[in-house]
């Protein structure tokens, strides 16, 4: 704009010199001119009094062609300073529109109507370019008729060839005959349109959209508002792709903003059923869809609805099963591509009419891939015939069907996992209950033998011997049998934390063992955080040690204590009883089957265990868990 004024400003100069030289010379040369002539071709006849009159009209005359003249001059000098005026004031309200942040709606609107004002043309318009779809559409308008503008709503290149020309060239078109001008669509023809000019409005040498003005009078477009439309062009070009930028970034933010809801809510799911409901909750949520549906492969190869969230749910139950190849989304499922569809009742693939009937005019299904491997397929429906026409929407529910298929796969994962982890405790629990409680029975059910072998010989004394031993037995077994219990009620129990448990284990064991056991937690590990897995892992562990400590150590006292190592944890459980020879361990119960078992639940979760003991030193029991060891598997 800058640029233009000083410009103009020299071209004011200019002229004003001209016209400056102008009033000097020409009435000095006329003057000389009219002597000349007077001295030399009419000496006599300008001495007399017509001559006198002659000489006089003719001078009066000169004067005042010479005064139009310049006048003349002045006037359209000085028009032409107003119309220059009058673009910049234009220039600057659309300047201070820019600048006043108003949406670029009101800014077209308001930068329009000062075109529009300053040429004193019939009709305009503006229209935003499309680069990559190659079309434009009319966003702002003045002095057309619907039908035009209409046209104009994402009219192709192909179909407006002075857009074509004006995005390709980067320059002015001016139609100054439209009758006459192939290049003018017949529906300007049909407005009355008798000439225009099509500006581009550019940023950095892009053409960002197109400024239209036309007049329904022949008219000639000068230099200077060829100019001006251009100037007026560079400024409107920056700040629509300012704006296009801008709306792209927060189009870009709302998707990332949905895909992080989307990723909260799934991974808050604590069950399949629940995942798959929050994801369609989250889906409804943040797309156009009214209604979404989730479907799963089964063991026998079938799609089956699993899920179903959003409006008239019963339409959509018509079909809960579809071979792969079947309906759209069996379809979707065999090829792995997504499916859209904005007129539902004309597609044939879609097998469930009840959801046509109901008023459903566009579906769109993803496949769900895990690896490059179909899962499922997550679908979503819409009344609105539009709904899923903007690629930002697809690509919104591509991104949750990626997050949804690794959420199941997950799921699923953990299940299986769960499932091996209960197998692998069951296995343990049975061993144990062989390797104690079993023997037990099994001397229990011999001596039981022998004690009516005894009774049957009439041997009361001897009978009576082998029955106090199986008391002492049954009492050891009892025991066992209610520490059992204990250990599995607090082994799973989390509400108040894991050390507060163990803390609970400890204080109900002491009542029933007699033994005085302590528990030491060091600060540093007070709420450390532990995986549910290491929670009942070290649970049981610590319950075998106490379990041996109150069954063979012969212990008075005992410690538990929990303190840091590498940042994980280290368990203690030490007490002052007789303590063994670990090359020489006992025939039967510990630690040769407890002890086992111990190693096997520490290897579980990554830990090591170890134990120091000797005959007379008491047993220390560590386990050892790293940092590593403690996270999420």
């Amino acid at each position: 704009m800058s640029a233009n004024r000083n410009s103009a400003q020299i071209a004011r100069r200019l002229d004003l010199g001209v016209l400056t030289w102008v009033a000097i010379v020409v009435p000095v040369g006329f003057l000389a001119v009219l002597d000349v002539v007077r001295h030399v071709v009419f000496p006599g006849f300008l001495h007399t009094v017509p001559g006198f009159v002659v000489s006089h009209v003719v001078i009066a005359a000169g004067v005042a062609a010479f005064s139009f003249a310049v006048f003349g001059l002045v006037r359209r000098l000085e028009r032409r300073i107003i119309d220059q005026n009058r673009q910049l004031s234009a220039l600057n309200d659309i300047a201070k529109a820019s600048a006043a942040k108003l949406n670029l709606q009101e800014l077209l609107d308001t930068s329009l109507e000062e075109v529009l004002s300053d040429l004193r043309v019939d009709a305009g318009l503006i229209c935003i370019v499309d680069a990559e779809k190659r079309e434009h559409s009319a966003v702002c308008h003045r002095g057309f008729s619907r039908e035009m503008i209409s046209r104009l709503q994402r009219a192709k290149f192909r179909d407006t060839p002075v857009a074509a020309e004006v995005v390709r060239s980067g320059r002015p078109v001016i139609y100054e005959r439209v009758l006459e001008d192939p290049r003018v669509i017949e529906t300007a023809r049909r407005e009355g349109i008798r000439s225009g000019i099509t500006a581009p409005l550019k940023a950095e040498g892009e053409v960002t959209g197109l400024l239209v003005v036309a007049s329904r009078r022949d008219r000639r477009f000068s230099q200077a508002e060829r100019e001006f439309l251009e100037t007026v062009g560079g400024q409107l070009g920056v700040v629509i792709r300012n704006t296009v930028l801008y709306e792209k970034s927060q189009a870009q933010n709302r998707e990332l903003a949905a895909l992080l809801d989307a990723g909260r809510a799934i991974t808050a799911a604590t069950s399949l059923d629940d995942l798959l409901g929050k994801a369609l909750d989250t889906l409804i949520k943040v797309t156009p869809a009214d209604a979404g549906e989730i479907w799963l492969l089964d063991p026998d190869g079938v799609l089956v609805m699993r899920c179903h969230r959003g409006a008239l749910p019963e339409t959509f139950m018509e079909r809960t099963r579809f071979q792969v190849g079947e309906g759209i989304p069996g379809l979707v499922m065999q090829d792995r591509v997504p499916f859209v569809t904005h007129d539902l009742g004309a597609d044939a693939r879609f097998l469930r009419q009840g959801v046509v009937r109901a008023g459903f005019r566009t579906f769109c299904a993803v496949p769900l891939l895990y690896r490059g491997t179909p899962v499922g397929v997550v679908a979503a429906a819409a009344f609105a015939a539009e709904a899923f026409s903007r690629p930002e929407d697809l690509r919104l529910l591509e991104g949750i069907a990626e997050r949804l298929a690794l959420a199941i796969e997950n799921s699923r994962l953990q299940q299986a996992v769960q499932e091996s982890a209960v197998l692998q405790e069951r296995e343990r629990i049975a061993r144990e209950m062989h390797d104690g409680m079993g023997q037990l029975l099994g001397y229990v059910n011999t001596q039981l033998i022998a004690v009516r072998t005894l009774l049957s010989r009439r041997d009361t004394g001897a009978a009576m011997d082998e029955l106090t031993k199986m008391e002492e037995v049954a009492r050891d077994l009892y025991g066992d049998v209610r520490e059992g219990i204990l250990g599995l009620r607090m082994a799973g129990k989390r509400t108040d934390g894991f050390i507060p448990a163990v803390g609970e284990y400890v204080e109900r064991y002491r009542e029933m063992s007699g033994i005085d056991v302590r528990i030491t937690v060091e600060r540093e590990v007070e709420h450390l955080a532990l995986t549910p897995a290491v929670e009942i892992q070290l649970m049981r562990i610590v319950q075998e040690a106490l379990t041996n400590v109150r069954k063979h150590s012969g212990a008075t006292a005992a410690n538990v204590r929990f303190e840091p190592y590498q940042g994980g944890l280290r368990v203690t459980v030490s007490d002052n009883g007789r303590g063994f020879d670990v090359a020489r361990p006992v025939t039967r119960g510990w630690p040769r089957f407890g002890l086992q078992t111990m190693r096997e639940r520490a290897q579980s979760i990554d830990g090591v265990l170890d134990i120091e003991t000797g005959p007379g030193r008491g047993t220390t029991v560590t386990v050892r868990i790293p940092g590593e060891g403690l996270g999420e598997g």
